[in-house]
């Protein structure tokens, strides 16, 4: 299934921003105008549509219940359960969309996902990566929000996921998976870590070891194993240097008179390594379908990458590839009866 729903009410710059998201995905032939569904209130969403020019191929599903910063994942799905996240999930279980994009509440696209979709088989926990282009390689670091407080068997099947999902999507048989720490010394770390560390070096992966944080970034490390809090806070600040450092940057090349022609081209050459909305968003790995989550900050380029690395994610079958790797361990014993994990 190649249709994707895309959330037009979620992100700070909703609807007008996600809908010309579209339109430049179809411009760029990311996807067809059939195989994206929006959602939100329906009225809002095809003034957006007309504003952009989107054909009357790209589908409508109207989900009235606006949610409000405020909201919490129960208030979505409990007070408002025709929000355009439920939504749109709702669409993915019903077999009538294959991937979900959302620059919602990172909160309720979790939590819509993962009690609304089905775990993969052999899969007990679910978790959010975030590709990002390193100096020699791409890595994915996960969990980067989804878990603040996994177990050690959790942050296994995090780098189980984590490697299917990278020798899936970029070609590497045996990607390289370590575990941040805070030094490369086996007896390092808290003892979450540490067991975590002892379960992956059993498992069938390229177990690199520990990872320090100034290593992250050379991209010889293809995934990097972190809890949610750890992981979210590793990337928000990462963030929030590379920002700095381009001010900072761009701003010493003006004041010594570098041209702006120049100044330009050293921008066209960063920018695509640095701007998350390269990528377009994150996947929450571990559920039926393919969930990406966006920035709330996304415009138009970064819906429109959102979408193609959604496609691209379900043309690699990505869940394929976990559940394959899962099927080796045998972990499908640990789920109860529903396919649900069992603690």
């Amino acid at each position: 299934m190649s249709t994707i729903v895309l959330d037009a009410a979620g992100g700070d710059h909703a609807p007008g921003e996600a809908v010309a998201g579209v339109a430049l995905a179809l411009q760029q032939g990311y996807v067809q105008p059939d195989e994206v569904i929006l959602t939100g209130p329906e009225s809002l969403v095809r003034a957006a549509m007309q504003k952009a020019g989107l054909p009357a191929a790209v589908q409508v599903v109207d989900a009235p219940d606006v949610l409000a910063p405020t909201d919490t994942p129960t208030d979505a799905l409990r007070k408002k359960r025709n929000n355009s996240i439920a939504v749109g999930i709702g669409l993915v279980k019903a077999g009538k969309a294959g991937g979900f994009v959302s620059a919602g509440s990172t909160g309720t696209v979790v939590a819509a996902a993962t009690l609304g979709l089905r775990y993969l088989e052999g899969i007990r926990k679910a978790c959010i990566g975030a590709v990002i282009e390193g100096e020699n390689n791409p890595f994915i670091v996960l969990d980067v929000g989804a878990n603040p407080q996994p177990k050690p068997q959790h942050l296994a099947q995090f780098a189980l996921m984590g490697s299917a999902y990278y020798a899936g999507q970029f070609g590497v048989a045996a990607p390289q998976v370590g575990i941040l720490n805070i030094g490369s010394e086996d007896k390092k770390g808290s003892p979450l870590v540490l067991e975590a560390r002892r379960l992956m070096k059993e498992m069938p992966i390229h177990f690199h070891g520990n990872v320090e944080g100034v290593e992250i970034f050379s991209g010889d490390c293809h995934v990097v194993v972190t809890d949610g809090f750890s992981g979210n806070v590793l990337l928000k600040t990462s963030e929030g240097v590379a920002e700095y450092l381009l001010r900072a940057t761009f701003g010493a090349m003006a004041k010594v008179g570098i041209s702006p022609e120049h100044i330009k081209a050293v921008q066209q050459a960063v920018m695509p390594r640095v701007d998350f909305s390269e990528y377009g968003g994150a996947l929450l790995l571990g559920v039926e379908g393919v969930v990406t989550i966006c920035h709330g900050r996304s415009r138009a380029p970064a819906f429109a990458n959102a979408l193609r690395f959604t496609r691209r994610a379900l043309a690699a079958g990505v869940n394929d590839h976990i559940v394959e790797a899962a099927k080796a361990l045998n972990l499908a014993s640990n789920e109860d009866e529903r396919g649900q994990p069992a603690d």
